[in-house]
């Protein structure tokens, strides 16, 4: 049971939904309409204590709907008393959520994990560990993939979108660069578990191209009804906004980082540069003029340095040092912006 927030056309409402198991998927049903405010839902006779409206219990029970106290207080959570949901997660500390599948056999449970899709148990993974390197998550069961067990795909999306809220915009590509596993398109580079240090149009390519394909995916989509042809899903557009709208490169020392590593490894010398570029040199490096530079904003330099990287990037043929060079200067623009 969760409770789904859904746009309408002069805001969101909010409805009380369930995954039930129907024609050999999983699928979600809609169980009480929340309207706007699932606030008033909720009543608090005193002390740390409250109750449901009875309308929502009288829903629940006339579509017979078994459920636990516990099962309503995790859906509405979000809209408690903020003091009372401290309360109440000091005694979920063990947690409750999985609980289910505590006496499922290692063996039976890989037989579920197998049948999560993989974009799915890679959002979870990054969401929980942050690592663009995860390696297989087959062949043995893992713990923390149980929270996807037992749900249909709309609220699949409703534990990992809450997740998703707590990631920092410069965390958005790295996210789907690892969700998509684009990493398999670089297989022979250093630099694959690096996104910032990859040809940028490249990954752009890889990460619309792995969009599409999900976008298509009948298996990933399995008890969802589907949109007309050619149209990209609801649960998908997201993506597109929260991928060209952040950037690898706004965590600069990690962009640096992983060049020194890419370098380093390919067995390259930097040259020795200065410690800290003046405007005049790093906008000579970048092939901009001053009053090019003060008229640009963030943005528009991370576009005019793509445009040069393509040229010079050392994948394509461009030369180690100067694509160095211009990486170091657009670093030092970034930090003067």
């Amino acid at each position: 049971m969760y409770l789904r927030r859904v746009r309408q056309r002069d805001g969101y409402r909010y409805l009380l939904r369930d995954s039930h198991w129907e024609n050999g998927s999983w699928k979600c049903r809609n169980l009480f309409d929340l309207g706007e405010s699932p606030e008033g839902f909720i009543h608090y006779p005193g002390g740390n204590g409250f109750y449901f409206s009875s309308e929502v219990e009288d829903a629940l029970f006339s579509q017979g709907v078994k459920y636990s106290a516990e099962d309503l207080e995790d859906a509405f959570l979000p809209f408690i008393k903020p003091h009372i949901q401290r309360v109440i997660g000091g005694f979920r500390r063990n947690g409750s959520s999985d609980s289910r599948w505590r006496n499922f056999s290692a063996s039976e449970l890989l037989s579920l994990q197998n049948a999560l899709h993989s974009f799915d148990k890679r959002r979870l993974h990054f969401l929980r560990c942050g690592r663009v390197n995860i390696g297989s998550l087959d062949g043995r069961p893992w713990k923390f993939l149980n929270v996807l067990l037992g749900k249909c795909r709309d609220e699949i999306e409703h534990v990992l979108e809450s997740m998703e809220r707590q990631l920092r915009p410069q965390e958005m590509r790295a996210y789907l660069y690892t969700a998509l596993h684009l990493q398999k398109y670089f297989p022979r580079r250093l630099t694959r578990h690096h996104p910032v240090a990859l040809d940028p149009e490249e990954v752009d390519e890889r990460f619309l191209q792995e969009l599409c394909e999900l976008n298509d995916d009948k298996s990933f989509f399995k008890g969802v009804a589907r949109n007309a042809p050619g149209k990209l899903h609801r649960y998908l557009t997201k993506y597109v906004i929260l991928y060209f709208d952040n950037d690898f490169e706004q965590e600069n020392g990690w962009a640096e980082f992983a060049r020194q590593f890419t370098w380093g490894a390919q067995g390259f010398s930097r040259s020795a540069g200065k410690a800290s570029l003046s405007i005049d040199e790093a906008c000579q490096r970048l092939g901009l003029t001053t009053s090019d530079f003060d008229r640009m904003g963030r943005a528009e330099l991370t576009k005019h340095y793509r445009l040069q990287a393509k040229k010079l990037h050392p994948d394509r043929g461009g030369d180690h040092e100067e694509f160095i060079r211009m990486a170091e200067a657009y670093e030092s623009l970034l930090l003067k912006s």
